[in-house]
């Protein structure tokens, strides 16, 4: 594995960590967690692949820089700073509406795509009036410094998912995911996201990349709507759904999320690659 810092806008510097020879994939992480999110999925794709991954601004070992500045913009410059033309980006949640926002501005730079649970720039997805609610309850909690409740709603909201128990979930999965999720926010410190705000719908259609979509079946509802809304809209679209998943399913379901990856990474360009346990 290669370590190396790469600079960005606005005086910020990020730690990359890259591994294995072959097409490029860029791992990029969930707003729930950091880099680490992506363990297991690291592991054997550096079998095949050049594997790149590192933690957004405020997220992780990053911590935010002041002023303004945009995390698809991170991408490219990580990219041109590792003279990388062309890369699989393969993001999780905000990753990978970032990775959408980046392939909707800069569409000669994905090859393909790979979004679990994304978020879609610009679509308004649906929840009904209780997980609304438990949102509510996440920003009264924020807003009254409240720590410690508001790593338990964002628990509930993402890790477990809004219609299960935490007694319902792999108590193995749900430990490792609490642990990114307890050191995934830092603060923000007076940086500002020009992200903000961003549209992909009129880009959407007009993206003729291979892409799949990976689901579990018990995420939040306004996330399988936007799924959704992809399978729909997109030109070259693969949709899977995992039962039993929240919203980290590499995590919560990792032999069904890496089986369906690397089935279809080997139909849309390879290489195919054996997954061990």
């Amino acid at each position: 594995m290669e370590v190396r810092d790469v600079d960005l806008s606005g005086g910020a510097t990020v730690r990359v960590e890259e591994a294995g020879a072959g097409p490029v994939v860029f791992l990029l992480h969930a707003g729930v967690a950091d880099r680490h999110m992506w363990d297991r999925q690291w592991e054997w794709l550096q079998k095949g692949f050049r594997v790149v991954r590192w933690d957004w601004r405020g997220f992780g070992e990053t911590p935010h820089v002041p002023g303004p500045f945009s995390y698809s913009a991170d991408v490219i410059a990580i990219m041109d700073a590792l003279d990388i033309p062309r890369a699989t980006l393969m993001g999780c949640s905000f990753g990978g509406a970032t990775a959408l926002k980046v392939a909707a501005e800069h569409p000669d730079r994905v090859e393909r795509l790979v979004l679990s649970g994304p978020g879609v720039p610009g679509y308004a997805g649906k929840n009904p009036p209780e997980v609304e609610a438990l949102f509510e309850e996440a920003d009264s909690a924020e807003r009254a410094g409240d720590g410690a409740k508001l790593l338990a709603v964002m628990e509930q909201a993402w890790l477990v998912g809004p219609a299960r128990e935490a007694s319902d979930v792999d108590p193995q999965y749900l430990e490792s995911a609490r642990e990114l999720l307890r050191r995934a926010d830092r603060p923000d410190n007076g940086a500002e996201s020009s992200d903000v705000g961003f549209s992909a719908l009129d880009a959407l259609p007009t993206l003729d990349i291979p892409v799949l979509v990976i689901v579990g079946l018990e995420d939040v509802p306004d996330i399988l709507d936007a799924v959704q809304f992809l399978g729909r809209t997109l030109p070259q679209v693969q949709v899977e759904e995992i039962e039993g998943a929240a919203h980290l399913p590499n995590m919560e379901k990792p032999r069904q999320f890496d089986a369906i990856l690397s089935d279809w990474l080997a139909a849309t360009g390879g290489p195919a690659r054996s997954i061990e346990d």
